[in-house]
């Protein structure tokens, strides 16, 4: 059974969703078109791995429609991102700018589920629908059938890979707190995403690390789609959950001693 405390954090997560989604739909025009955008803009970053192919037959020892699989998992994740993580960093970091958290962290609930909750963009999550398509049609063409182990790990360390983007995020709101002229740091994050799309053997060196450890985009993305192919043994599960775990508890350290220097506007 959940906790009182986490089921109370599941229903604001809910709640605000759902008023997140009916507030978009008041614009129906809107909601698609940015939907399709968020699509395309998903789409378009398969071209730099078509042009990469074009020269050789793998990259990184990943064939055309390996890469779609992930493909497919970072554009999950990058809907993910768009609809449920940046909206509520970028509402967030303007409280932290404005001094006006106070509205937030008077309500009796975990200050830090209301700044993740705090405002969402529900057709982001149009291109989560596209991109796990997109895996299950590469997965059909390649003629692979993930094992119920595959697929177990592979969800085990998607969760984790999500896990690790909510941390990153929290994070972000942390040094918001000591640099108000960085709200645009989610600007930032976006960009750094993109580097999920391609496989984590692309990099060596201190870049390989910084992926894999430090920002692990190698857990959101890579180890995914390694796992819907059967290539994802469970030491590198338990890396994965290791590592997102460490970072969510060092993202919770840095945001409460980030609360502690905050100054609201009645201050």
């Amino acid at each position: 059974m959940l906790s009182a405390g986490t089921s109370s954090s599941l229903g604001i997560a809910g709640a605000q969703l759902r008023l997140s989604a009916l507030a978009a739909l008041e614009y129906r025009v809107g909601f698609w078109s940015d939907g399709v955008v968020s699509v395309l803009w998903g789409l378009i970053g398969v071209a730099p791995l078509l042009v990469a192919l074009d020269h050789r037959p793998d990259v990184a020892g990943w064939s055309a429609w390996e890469l779609m699989v992930l493909t497919g998992c970072f554009m999950v994740v990058s809907g993910i991102y768009s609809a449920l993580v940046q909206p509520a960093l970028v509402k967030s970091m303007e409280h932290i700018r404005r001094g006006t958290l106070d509205f937030l962290l008077l309500r009796p609930a975990d200050p830090l589920v209301l700044c993740l909750t705090a405002e969402f963009m529900p057709w982001g999550l149009l291109e989560s629908f596209v991109g796990g398509a997109l895996v299950v049609v590469s997965l059909v063409v390649l003629g692979v059938a993930p094992s119920v182990g595959d697929l177990g790990g592979a969800l085990v360390v998607f969760v984790a890979g999500i896990v690790a983007l909510y941390a990153l995020g929290i994070l972000a709101l942390a040094v918001s707190f000591r640099a108000l002229r960085l709200h645009n740091i989610t600007t930032l994050f976006e960009t750094l995403l993109d580097f999920a799309r391609w496989p984590a053997g692309v990099f060596t060196g201190p870049l390989k690390a910084i992926f894999t450890f430090l920002i692990p985009f190698a857990v959101m993305t890579t180890q995914p789609a390694q796992g819907l192919l059967g290539r994802l043994d469970a030491g590198g599960i338990a890396t994965a959950v290791a590592t997102s775990l460490v970072l969510l508890i060092v993202a919770r350290v840095a945001w409460v001693r980030a609360l502690r220097s905050y100054t609201s506007a009645s201050s």
